[in-house]
């Protein structure tokens, strides 16, 4: 027996041909593992990077939620109350526009003080405003009575008009909202340019307040709740559909 093994190995040592070896202890067989391969020894014991998962952004719980549905009833009391003369309607609601901003954005309402200056200096130019409101409401009463010709076609061309016309509106009060010292007529220029460019950035917040009206003549004792959800709803659907940075992209109301 030693005689047999001793010969291929007095061979080898001689140069003849080397003995046979199996691709599993080879380096460069198949099925061997690379030499080049990345070991967690020549990477000094530290474990594989991973990419690592995003943490899922905390939510509020329900006394968040609870607390923020109470500034909202609120805010919606107060803007109520300041509107109770009725020309002051959009001075009232521009000012609970920013309280609503305020609370969606830094999670606690506003100081009083800047809020009352606002609706005051907004009572004389928000008037207009009112008044073309008031006229395109006494239209719709007037058609839907029958008491101006046109009948059903005029009747709901002149419905989309005032329902377009109340989202250009209501993006106007956001862009007050978002900076209070913006003037109406600078807001309602961004507004129609986000119109004009995107319609379902006024469409979208008209909806809500269609919504939001009907709900109001349903149970006219929620009226002051509507108003301070609806704000607060509008301030949601324009932050997706007309971002603060197109306006500072160039679009800003006050600029």
């Amino acid at each position: 027996m030693t005689r047999f093994f001793s010969r291929p190995l007095a061979a080898s040592a001689a140069g003849g041909a080397p003995l046979p070896v199996s691709p599993a202890f080879s380096g460069t067989g198949e099925g061997a593992p690379s030499s080049s391969a990345p070991s967690s020894s020549a990477a000094g014991g530290s474990a594989p990077d991973w990419p690592g998962e995003d943490e899922p952004e905390p939510r509020p719980d329900w006394r968040e939620r609870f607390a923020l549905g109470t500034d909202l009833a609120l805010i919606g009391i107060v803007v109520t109350a300041a509107a109770l003369p009725l020309l002051t309607l959009t001075a009232a609601l521009a000012a609970g526009s920013t309280a609503v901003h305020h609370r969606y954005r830094n999670g606690r309402l506003p100081a009083f003080r800047p809020l009352l200056r606002q609706y005051l200096r907004s009572i004389l130019p928000g008037i207009p405003f009112v008044l073309v409101a008031a006229l395109l409401l006494i239209d719709l009463m007037a058609l839907a009575r029958g008491l101006v010709p046109g009948g059903t076609p005029v009747l709901l061309i002149t419905g989309g008009v005032a329902g377009l016309l109340a989202g250009v509106a209501t993006l106007a009060l956001v862009a007050v909202g978002r900076d209070p010292e913006t003037p109406w007529r600078a807001a309602l220029s961004w507004s129609w340019s986000r119109m004009s460019a995107r319609p379902w950035a006024a469409i979208a917040p008209a909806l809500a307040g269609v919504l939001a009206f009907f709900l109001a003549l349903s149970v006219p004792a929620t009226i002051p709740l509507v108003i301070g959800f609806h704000l607060f709803a509008a301030h949601v659907i324009s932050d997706r559909l007309a971002p603060p940075s197109s306006i500072r992209g160039g679009h800003h109301p006050s600029a």
